[in-house]
């Protein structure tokens, strides 16, 4: 393990951990059941606090990608079946494809999520409840003018429900980590609007699905995502 651990560029202390670890295992450095230096070496490999360590091993751990067993170490994850689709999927996303190609990915996917919830219409009815009551919070929240953070987990929150009216465990997983993966950027486009984009474009997807509007799924994500993707450009 020794010389593993270097800051290469500039970047936030806890990206260096995150970035650092990730990219180890992408090339396959560190392995599956591999023990991870302590902490303090960690932060002195790489000149960044132990503070800053221990936030990205949260965020490692989140992923699944870690087990942080207390009094015994840290551990790169063995993959258990609940978590393997997450580190494959997580590995893929660190290769930083460019933009246009998460722009045309999300715009298949959530395409795709959304004729998935039509389909199973009748077995989601909790689901699309849920989907209306999200909407209502966030009509409120825009109406208090919420902070964008709060406006953020709203948000984020719709997709998650989304992805499980889908009824397809795997489609759901899958959305539900492309999402997460995306949270940066959608956070950033709360900077731009208050939360009206995000109410209008969820209104949409929620009326496309309680009406079975198969022709209007793809124009409406088009334009929801096409906003997003403009945004960011700001």
């Amino acid at each position: 393990m020794d010389n593993l651990f270097k800051a290469t560029k500039r970047e936030s202390a806890v990206d260096i951990v995150v970035n650092s670890i990730k990219q180890l295992l992408a090339d396959k450095k560190l392995l599956p059941g591999d023990k991870l230096p302590n902490e303090l070496e960690i932060s002195e490999g790489l000149g960044v606090s132990r503070g800053s360590v221990r936030e990205a091993m949260k965020i490692l751990s989140a992923f699944g990608l870690i087990d942080i067993r207390v009094g015994n170490g840290t551990y790169v994850s063995d993959s258990p079946s609940s978590e393997l689709l997450d580190s494959l999927l997580f590995t893929y996303f660190i290769t930083n494809p460019d933009l246009t190609s998460l722009y045309e990915f999300r715009r298949i996917f959530e395409t795709d999520i959304v004729r998935l919830a039509i389909d199973h219409y009748d077995e989601n009815q909790e689901q699309r409840n849920s989907l209306r009551e999200n909407l209502k919070e966030l009509d409120a929240l825009i109406q208090e003018g919420a902070a964008p953070d709060k406006i953020l987990k709203n948000d984020m929150d719709f997709h998650h429900i989304l992805g499980e009216a889908s009824c397809n465990a795997l489609a759901s997983r899958i959305y539900y980590f492309v999402m997460d993966s995306f949270r940066a950027s959608i956070s950033h486009t709360h900077k731009h609007q208050n939360g009206e984009y995000v109410y209008k474009a969820h209104s949409q997807i929620y009326h496309i699905i309680e009406s079975k509007a198969y022709d209007d799924i793809e124009e409406c994500i088009k334009q929801t995502i096409d906003i997003w993707y403009d945004l960011l450009q700001d």
